[in-house]
Order: structure tokens, then C-alpha cells, then sequence
């Protein structure tokens, strides 16, 4: 299964203007199952800009036993817990990632990443935390784009601490 998991304002943001993820500070104690959700990855896959931004974050690799794809030029191997420069399309990647049997993939943060995954059809779920914050501006959770394929519904919900919400989406098959 191919998943993505974020968290996002009420305002429909991501990150800040400045790339910073500050309005997530008030609720850092808030266990919305992320441990849980870890546990059953078995390959994180990333864009460039998202493995920059985790080097700023935290001193050591946080996906330690993980298989990792970092999607984009410019790096240059070694890459921090051995991740791997993937630089043969999406499509391929997508591939790549379905024959896979070793836990589920998990799209890592960048909504632009996530977008072209559903895109591609390639999202089977998105669990999307939103956190009762309005910041105005910022990155947005969905950048512009066409309808994808497959559309999401609802699978659950599960109302967290401090007015924080987590949602499941699944992806069908196409109609």
C-alpha cells in the first residue's frame, strides 16, 4: 500500500510561508498515532526539497531500517541513511514501489510529491491530520492541478486532543 500522512491547518496549509511547520508546536504531545503508522512502513520516498528540510530537523536519519527514495537532481550520493537518488520517472518509481513486499510506502511530506502521486493514481490512502489552526498564508496542501483519476472517500475519523482530527481517506480503483 502506498500511503501518504500529513498534517495540515484548518486553512488548508502544510508549512508555513517560510517553510517552518510552527503552528504544529502547541499540539506536539498530541499522540496522533504516528508510531503506530511507522511501524508499518517499510520505504519512505521523498522529493529533494523534504530530505533537505529533515537534515535541518533532526541530527541523526529518522527513518533508520527503512529503504528511502529521495526523488530529484542534485544530490549527491552518499545520501544520510543510505536513501537512494531515484531519478528514473515517477511512473517507474511507481513500479518499482508496488512490487515491494516488505511494508507499506509512505510518500513523506511535500504536497507537491503527494499531488503527483494521486495524480499517477498511485495513492491508496492519506491520513490527514488537521490541526485548529488559521495562519493565512503559506504552502498549501494541494497545489493546483487536474482532477486525479481516482478520487478519495472517507474511510474514518477519530477526533484527537487539543480540537486535532485525523482523517482516512482510501483511494478506489477508478470508475
Amino acid at each position: 500500500m502506498i500511503r501518504g500522512m500529513m498534517a495540515a491547518t484548518l486553512d488548508g496549509y502544510v508549512a508555513e510561508a517560510d517553510g517552518e511547520v510552527r503552528f504544529l508546536d502547541d499540539f506536539a504531545d498530541v499522540d496522533w498515532g504516528f508510531e503506530a503508522f511507522l511501524a508499518r512502513i517499510g520505504t519512505v520516498v521523498m522529493g529533494r526539497r523534504t530530505y533537505e528540510h529533515i537534515q535541518t530537523l533532526a541530527p541523526e536519519w529518522p527513518y533508520p531500517g527503512k529503504r528511502a527514495y529521495v526523488l530529484g537532481r542534485g544530490l549527491a550520493p552518499p545520501l544520510d541513511g543510505g536513501a537512494e537518488v531515484w531519478d528514473r520517472g515517477l511512473p517507474a518509481l511507481i513500479a518499482q514501489l508496488r512490487g515491494l513486499g516488505d511494508g507499506d510506502v509512505w510518500v513523506v511530506g511535500g504536497p507537491a510529491l503527494q499531488a503527483e502521486m494521486i495524480r499517477h493514481g498511485a495513492l491508496d490512502q492519506l491520513e490527514l491530520c488537521l490541526v485548529p489552526r488559521l495562519i493565512g498564508a503559506g504552502l498549501r496542501l494541494f497545489p493546483d492541478g487536474p482532477p486525479p483519476p481516482r478520487q478519495p472517500r472517507l474511510a474514518g475519523s477519530r477526533v484527537l486532543p487539543l480540537g486535532m482530527v485525523l482523517l482516512d481517506y482510501r483511494f478506489d480503483a477508478a470508475e
